[in-house]
């Protein structure tokens, strides 16, 4: 998407936050979206100009703020991608929640289309073939992948194909 790499990734995180916001509450407001991201309300409404200026956003001093057509669209993307690196990292690299969607909404702003594709299908392929169908536990699969170990000086070295 062109315009989504407009974007910075701050931007891209008020569009997903004015997206769970009405999600939740049937609509979004600079206070709410202030808390959720734990900013400045004169942050948010800096935002709301340069999303509105990208015409992603209604937006008004003292009204509603709702998403355009495109910013919805914009916004969904963004959402989607967390959505996937949030359930891998909880569901095969069995990390906790909290730790989980942190790391996603870091992910979430560099991971192009291609990779996101594959790690949605290695999710679902380790999920159902791994875990679903008990070939390990949860409790095995985590020791497994959570093996202490010493990584080699250069890691390319120990995936090479003899």
């Amino acid at each position: 998407m062109a315009e989504q790499k407009q974007l910075t990734t701050s931007l891209e995180d008020y569009l997903e936050a004015i997206l769970l916001l009405e999600r939740k509450n049937r609509v979004a407001r600079v206070k709410d979206i202030a808390c959720l991201l734990q900013v400045q309300m004169p942050s948010v409404t800096g935002a709301l100009r340069s999303l509105r200026d990208k015409e992603l956003v209604n937006y008004k001093k003292n009204s509603f703020i709702s998403l355009t057509d495109k910013g919805m669209e914009i916004a969904k993307d963004i959402l989607t991608r967390h959505s996937i690196i949030r359930k891998f990292l909880e569901r095969i690299l069995l990390l906790p929640a909290g730790i989980a969607d942190e790391q996603a909404c870091k992910i979430e702003h560099l991971i192009d289309g291609m990779t996101l594709r594959r790690l949605y299908n290695t999710c679902r392929f380790l999920q159902n073939q791994l875990i679903n169908k008990e070939i390990y536990s949860e409790e095995e699969w985590l020791k497994i992948i959570d093996e202490e170990v010493e990584y080699p000086s250069y890691p390319e070295e120990e995936f090479k194909n003899d």
